[in-house]
């Protein structure tokens, strides 16, 4: 494989061990020997307001306490922070507030009001098709734009279930039907979804480090079509696990396949294959929209072909994904994360090549793709909070969902480094095989209904500059 990338795999997993030190942890609350009676307090009730739709449960799901709990006084405070934290990253809410009050018998009652969401979506599509916005506005083709019909339904029957019917024309047609229910606590929650697509134009390949796009005009490019059932097991506030198999069946034109013989497995103009995988999440950060403390860790598992139609695809990949975050004070913070990936098969259908510039990238990178099978990297970022998160009202808003928006600025520098590896690459794929980095610096607008847009100037190691536009963008 080389040893500069094993080497690179050395550096970026001591890296992500030392940060992962409190995973480990997590759960521990150790008392100290000299508590006494006194420094406790019973939680006698807990008063929700403001859920004019969500059922109770699923706010009390996400409390750190329940009725009857024994707390400590010196940790309220930290209690209901933690609480609150937790029931807006439910994404069902806009606005929480937890208040605690007193009693003379040791006891205490909690107060909890909530803000609901609009949960009916119903809006036209017009969106970028391409891999970022910043790639897109350098190609500068409006053909690679969706338009359509987004139908979704959030917090179903009050209990956070999702229903999704998505029709999407324009680059790519798409029909997607989606539902997935909650998982609480010690209890598990299942989903399922089918889509169908069908394409014009598609990438064929990878030149010169960014992908070449082919369009037909008298055929379909490919026509994909995927299903998929899942079942998640919430064990803990904090901790999920998900096991999911998904059905896959690609359709290519000759003209593709033409071009490049292993889009699909070699020379084949058509792939079906059967997929399982398995996800662990540990998520304990202050907000999963833009965390500034806290910890996330994501393992999965994935077995690509079973052999049951084609014997030549066969896959296992292994996949990592660390973020840290920490609060140095008020407001300044860091934030890092480390991502790997690992694939036994050393040459993958090229419409399943993996690498950086797709679900991961570098800073710098926005306009290339790196494909390789495996890969390694480490992204860093010192935040500066320009601007504290504030309320505002809109007094001509009618609807009370949309009545108060919340927003922040925040300033921030970075630097990114990674490794992807691939055997026997093009040799006009001259970033594979070899370390990349990548910085610069950043002003990231956060408001409401989990919205994050970033505008960063980077530099990759080519000393090539340039502006990119991110929306939510995670480290």
């Amino acid at each position: 494989m080389g040893k500069v990338y094993y080497n690179a795999l050395k550096i970026i997993v001591v890296v992500a061990a030392i940060l992962c030190c409190d995973c480990i942890a997590y759960a521990s609350n150790e008392e100290s020997p000299k508590q006494t009676t006194s420094d406790y307090v019973v939680v006698q009730q807990i008063i929700i307001s403001g859920n004019k739709i969500t059922k109770p449960r699923v706010i009390l799901n996400e409390l750190i306490f329940k009725k009857g709990d024994k707390l400590l006084t010196n940790r309220l405070g930290q209690i209901a922070k933690r609480s609150r934290h937790n029931l807006l990253n439910t994404s069902l809410f806009n606005f929480v507030s937890i208040r605690y009050t007193l009693q003379s018998d040791n006891t205490i009652i909690f107060h909890l009001n909530v803000d609901e969401r609009w949960y009916w979506w119903v809006f036209p599509i017009f969106e970028v098709a391409d891999r970022n916005l910043s790639s897109f506005f350098n190609n500068g083709d409006w053909s690679r734009v969706n338009y359509g019909v987004y139908l979704k339904r959030d917090n179903f029957r009050g209990r956070n279930e999702k229903i999704i019917a998505r029709l999407r024309l324009g680059y790519a047609t798409q029909i997607l039907l989606g539902y997935m229910s909650p998982e609480y606590n010690k209890r598990g929650g299942w989903g399922a979804s089918f889509s169908f697509q069908m394409y014009d134009q598609l990438p064929y390949t990878t030149e010169n480090n960014q992908q070449i796009f082919m369009g037909l005009e008298t055929e379909l490019a490919q026509v994909t079509y995927r299903g998929l059932l899942y079942y998640s097991l919430r064990t803990n506030l904090y901790q999920r696990h998900r096991v999911q198999i998904a059905y896959n069946n690609f359709n290519v034109s000759d003209s593709i396949i033409d071009l490049n013989p292993g889009y699909l497995t070699q020379g084949d103009k058509h792939l079906q294959y059967l997929e399982l995988s398995y996800e662990y999440d540990f998520d304990k950060r202050d907000s999963k929209i833009y965390p500034l403390k806290g910890t996330r860790l994501r393992l999965t598992a994935t077995q690509t072909g079973f052999g049951l139609w084609q014997d030549d695809l066969k896959n296992f990949k292994l996949g990592g994904s660390l973020d840290k975050h920490i609060e140095l004070n008020d407001r300044w913070h860091w934030a890092s994360n480390v991502y790997g990936e690992y694939n036994t098969s050393n040459s993958l259908p090229y419409v399943l090549n993996a690498g950086s510039g797709y679900k991961s990238f570098l800073n710098g990178y926005e306009l290339y793709v790196i494909d390789g099978t495996r890969q390694a990297s480490m992204k860093n970022q010192m935040v500066f909070t320009l601007l504290h998160p504030r309320v505002k009202n809109i007094g001509f808003m009618p609807l009370t969902q949309f009545a108060k928006i919340n927003y922040a600025f925040y300033l921030k520098a970075f630097y990114d480094f990674g490794y992807v590896w691939q055997e026997n690459p093009p040799i006009t794929n001259t970033f594979v095989n070899d370390w990349q980095y990548g910085y610069g610096a950043g002003l990231d607008f956060v408001t409401f209904y989990d919205m994050v847009w970033s505008f960063n100037y980077s530099v990759n190691r080519f000393k090539e500059r340039g502006f990119f536009v991110h929306f939510n963008l995670a480290i």
